[in-house]
């Protein structure tokens, strides 16, 4: 039972014959005010909030006050309070679930979360939420280093709705439920020698998660996933259930919701173009930033893969490229990873002697060592990435393999990040944007003493149809660069030290971000770097790359309540 109070009284009488005109009959009138068990009226005056709500005694049959249609009425001077059961909330359902988001740097109990395991259980769920008035987040896996999908007083988890549907290899497409991770989409795929055309370096998203967010892979020619999305199915408070496709009645809206946020509704369902399943022949070798302008316009229209890891303190630049393998390559393979390691190894135990026995840690592994020592001393951070760059100068060489062994890659363990998209050109001609974008990053880095580690990562993309990608553009060739910046977490003690750090560090990012005419990754914007007028800043420049007051106007259509927004969503798209 919840105990809301619905208002003060005054004239009665006058009240009385508003609430009879609603009536059929004045014995439905009659038999309101017998059913005592739903209302309890006590006097306001004198009385404290505690003895108010501690009133005893059912209402007499003097008809003092009346509750019908929403409308309460009584006698001057009193206030009403409407005792009323609540709906039953529909199952699965779990009561105070801890959550933590995969970079651990967002944690809340949720009052519940749903675990729907059918699209009926699934509307159920939605309906309760509306009538009951309580919040209804969808979230996937809980990967957004922002907690996109957080939200304390209510969620929803698609992860029991995780089937496949159909494989159809004649036309190219693949459905799926909303809860099914990208990880068993391939897996899927590939017992058809299908595959999807490109994805991000992880792959245990849930595909709703993953698409509403409009994430990306790496490739100038290739857009960010929300594009493979050719039909979907979207629950919503609002309007019901909706089927939406690139061919159906309401183009404009399946664009929309491609990338809702969250926010339009909950996916239930999507269908994906796939691709025949295909190799790739990766390349990785270093350079130097003033080599590295004079070859990237080349470098992104030549291969299909391109990524870049600048190393701040060095002029060093990681490249890393992939395409298709010509008949008969040979791949030149890089050095055994043992001999790759020293460089990090041997400052390792000049740092610490006692580090023991180093064989069979990985490159990340150490990494995270050295920079525990001394997480925000600069010279300490700028010696580590010293070192990492002579791992990576050890590193080069090629491979072959599956595309699913090449584009996923080691992101490293809990971490602060912020990643931003903006226009360089287009794939024909490249304005450069983009590299001058890291040069002058790495330069206040360097200015202002920023204990920056290793990398500052740079892919790119071909432009989005959804209004609310990052990537959005309405013309073709269009290609967008998204640069994230990082600091680690190695250890407990020094977390909140290090957010402190990184706030100044993402501040200078987000500047950065704005001059360049850029945009957030959705799953990283985060308030705490958006304080005071950096928050009017923010809000600005979404509006200025995005069509705000068309998706707010479908989220009061879509949503009513705002049973599916957050404190995150609904403050950036506050007016």
């Amino acid at each position: 039972f919840r105990l809301r109070q619905v208002g003060a009284c005054s004239s009665p009488l006058a009240l009385l014959n508003m609430a009879a005109s609603g009536l059929r009959t004045r014995h439905a009138l009659q038999a309101l005010f017998r059913n005592r068990s739903y209302v309890r009226c006590c006097a306001a005056a004198g009385a404290s909030t505690r003895e108010r709500h501690e009133a005893q005694g059912p209402l007499q049959a003097d008809m003092s006050c009346v509750l019908f249609g929403g409308l309460t009425i009584g006698a001057a001077g009193t206030v009403c309070y409407l005792w009323s059961q609540s709906p039953a909330e529909p199952s699965p359902c779990e009561k105070s679930v801890a959550m933590t988001n995969w970079s651990g740097t967002h944690s809340i109990t949720a009052r519940r979360v749903f675990e729907p395991e059918s699209r009926k259980q699934l509307e159920d769920a939605i309906a309760w939420a509306s009538q009951a008035r309580e919040k209804i987040r969808p979230v996937g896996t809980c990967l957004s280093p922002n907690g996109l999908a957080l939200e304390r007083c209510g969620m929803l988890s698609m992860a029991q709705m995780d089937g496949i549907i159909e494989v159809n290899k004649e036309k190219g497409f693949i459905t799926v439920e909303a809860g099914t991770r990208v990880s068993k989409i391939l897996d899927e795929l590939k017992k058809h020698d299908l595959t999807l055309e490109n994805f991000s370096s992880i792959t245990e998203q849930q595909i709703a998660g993953w698409t509403q967010v409009s994430a990306h892979g790496t490739g100038a020619r290739i857009p960010p996933v929300d594009e493979m999305i050719t039909a979907m199915t979207l629950v919503t408070p609002g309007k019901g259930l909706l089927q939406l496709s690139k061919d159906g009645p309401d183009l404009g809206l399946f664009h929309l919701a491609r990338v809702g946020l969250g926010c339009l509704g909950i996916v239930s369902q999507v269908t994906l173009k796939v691709r025949p399943r295909y190799s790739l022949h990766e390349k990785t070798y270093c350079t130097n930033v003033a080599e590295l302008r004079r070859n990237h316009a080349s470098l992104l229209q030549r291969y299909r893969h391109v990524r870049y890891m600048w190393i701040p303190y060095t002029d060093t630049v990681v490249v890393v490229v992939s395409d298709t393998p010509q008949a008969g390559a040979e791949p030149k393979p890089a050095l055994p990873e043992s001999s790759r390691l020293k460089p990090l190894q041997e400052l390792l135990r000049t740092l610490k002697p006692d580090c023991g026995n180093l064989s069979g840690q990985n490159f990340a592994q150490l990494r995270e060592q050295l920079l525990v020592l001394d997480p925000l001393n600069v010279e300490h951070v700028a010696r580590v990435n010293r070192a990492e760059a002579e791992f990576w100068k050890l590193s080069a060489g090629e491979r072959i393999a599956d595309s699913t062994a090449v584009l996923g890659f080691e992101c490293g363990g809990a971490q602060w990040v912020l990643e931003n998209c903006f226009p360089c050109g287009t794939i024909d001609k490249p304005s450069l944007a983009d590299i001058d974008y890291v040069i002058e990053m790495k330069s206040i880095i360097e200015k202002e003493g920023i204990a920056a580690p290793s990398p500052i990562e740079q892919r790119w993309t071909a432009r989005s149809s959804s209004p609310m990608s990052p990537a959005f553009s309405d013309k073709d060739g269009d290609i967008f660069s998204w640069v994230g910046v990082i600091m680690y977490i190695p250890d407990e003690a020094t977390a909140p030290a290090i957010k402190d750090k990184f706030r100044k560090y993402a501040e200078r990012h987000a500047d950065l971000t704005f001059k360049y005419a850029g945009a957030f990754h959705w799953g990283k914007i985060d308030l705490d770097f958006h304080r005071g007028r950096r928050l009017d800043d923010l809000k600005a420049a979404l509006r200025s790359r995005f069509d705000v007051d068309t998706f707010c106007k479908a989220r009061r259509s879509l949503d009513p309540k705002n049973l599916l927004g957050n404190k995150l969503m609904d403050t950036v798209f506050a007016p």
